[in-house]
């Protein structure tokens, strides 16, 4: 044979004409995407076609369309996916901790207070505590003054109605990030359930002669990444493109089949471990073991629930109990307005910040207010003054600091916790800011360049046609010739 002749011309110019028009179409795929953070660019994989051989030796029938390739770093995709772990975790976090800032009703300054200063720009319950002990210093100046009683035990009220406040809203916290982490837990298994579905239709539909279901890969990798908001986990692909998916070791994807699920468990009230009574934690259907879940909004939930609201909590809780027992000790040897002393009379009812309260005795009858050290003394002011100054005492079950340096040393620390979660927040997001930026330099459309390769594309396209129309004139005149 010599040569490709005429119409074997013709079959090169029809097959470059198909490569070119190919390739067009992805462009304008790439194009109509450009604005799809989930999708990775395409290009056409383009090769020599078939060669003929010749009396002059092989030679080409132009080109042919190889393949799809899609262009994505899968180093990029999983260092991604593993950063968002991070952004997630602390998030959510930040989130619940700004929540507990509000629901404590303090102004936080979130700066370093020295424990032993008790300063602390607030309002709040550390203004509370203050205006306590000043009421009994104002009744030791009046002891036998009933405003000064009746402002006392006014005083005492809004100091337990605070207390109980902020006790209670921090309590109803934590039950409300019990109800976040099952609707969590829920949106999870969706995820799951969702990359499932995907990964067995990309195997369905990919073989060695159709090349990689680029699309339905584009699918997963956004769902990854909107899983590793959630929890943290591993996942792995065979040799013949099936997904294993594990988290905290454990399989909950396997050759692309939902094995295992997310579920939530709640602990009994009656927990003997304070941190953990009644609160809700993450197993799966398959294994009643606790998930050690160490990334996502997931941990930043629980870990904001059981280390920084519920050390809060308990502080408060302690200075609450010591506040009880160390004004009720007082008042309990003291004598009331009548000359009176009842040595079963407290001035606060309760063990803590949860009930704390003021004795209905004296709320009802502040003249039984115990103020004096003396029986027939009813102006002595001695057992007021040592109340009032247990402002100024150092109390040894609060680290040997006042009531209200152990607070403000309690919120201050708050404080630099929500600080500290700020900073890395916003570090974690720069981070990976970068890596989305890297892989937009991989992955993303340039507009520009797709417009450049449409033009060549469009100019190869016609050059072909060309081809084919020569092709066309020269098979006529042939065919004019023998006439």
């Amino acid at each position: 044979m010599s040569g490709l002749g005429l119409f074997g011309t013709l079959e090169m110019g029809k097959n470059s004409l198909a490569a070119s028009r190919t390739a067009a179409e992805i462009t304008g795929h790439n194009l109509a995407n450009a604005s799809n953070p989930a999708y990775a660019r395409q290009r056409v994989r383009l090769e020599s076609a078939a060669t003929l051989p010749t009396t002059e030796g092989p030679q080409g029938m132009g080109a042919r369309v190889a393949g799809f390739e899609q262009i994505r770093d899968k180093q990029l995709d999983k260092y991604l996916v593993s950063e968002k772990y991070l952004t997630g975790y602390y998030g959510s976090k930040l989130q619940t901790l700004h929540h507990a800032e509000a629901r404590l009703g303090q102004i936080i300054d979130r700066q370093t207070v020295d424990p032993k200063s008790g300063s602390l720009e607030s309002t709040g319950l550390a203004e509370r505590v203050t205006d306590f002990f000043n009421t009994f210093q104002a009744l030791s100046a009046a002891p036998t003054s009933n405003a000064e009683r009746r402002l006392t035990v006014v005083s005492g009220e809004e100091l337990a109605d605070r207390i109980h406040r902020a006790h209670d809203r921090l309590s109803t916290l934590r039950s409300d990030v019990n109800n976040e982490l099952k609707d969590t837990v829920a949106e999870v298994n969706k995820l799951l359930t969702s990359i499932s579905k995907v990964s067995q239709k990309i195997s369905s539909s990919e073989t060695e002669d159709t090349g990689l279901a680029n699309e339905l890969r584009d699918q997963r990798q956004a769902t990854f990444e909107e899983l590793a908001k959630y929890v943290n986990f591993a996942y792995t692909e065979s040799s013949n493109n099936k997904l294993g998916l594990t988290i905290a070791g454990q399989n909950f994807i396997v050759e692309d089949a939902l094995s295992d699920k997310l579920q939530t468990v709640d602990i009994s009230a009656t927990d003997p471990n304070p941190i953990r009574a009644g609160m809700t934690y993450i197993n799966s259907t398959n294994d009643s073991s606790e998930l050690a879940i160490t990334g996502g909004k997931i941990k930043g939930l629980i870990d904001a629930r059981d280390e920084t609201i519920y050390k809060l909590m308990k502080e408060v809780n302690d200075v609450a109990k010591e506040i009880i027992s160390e004004v009720n000790t007082l008042h309990k040897t003291g004598f009331d307005l009548y000359g009176n002393n009842n040595n079963t009379l407290t001035f606060f009812t309760g063990t803590g910040a949860a009930n704390i309260a003021v004795n209905a005795t004296l709320t009802a009858t502040p003249q039984r207010i115990q103020a004096s050290a003396y029986a027939n003394e009813p102006g002595d002011n001695t057992i007021a003054k040592q109340i009032a100054g247990l402002a100024q005492k150092s109390i040894t079950n609060l680290n040997n600091v006042t009531f209200s340096e152990s607070y403000a040393n309690s919120v201050a620390q708050f404080g630099q916790t929500i600080a500290s979660t700020e900073t890395q927040l916003e570090a974690q997001e720069s981070v990976e800011r970068l890596i989305l930026k890297q892989r937009d330099s991989v992955s993303g459309v340039s507009i520009d360049e797709e417009v450049s390769s449409l033009m060549i594309y469009q100019r190869a396209f016609q050059a072909s046609s060309r081809l084919m129309s020569t092709v066309d004139s020269l098979l006529v005149d042939i065919l004019n010739l023998q006439r």
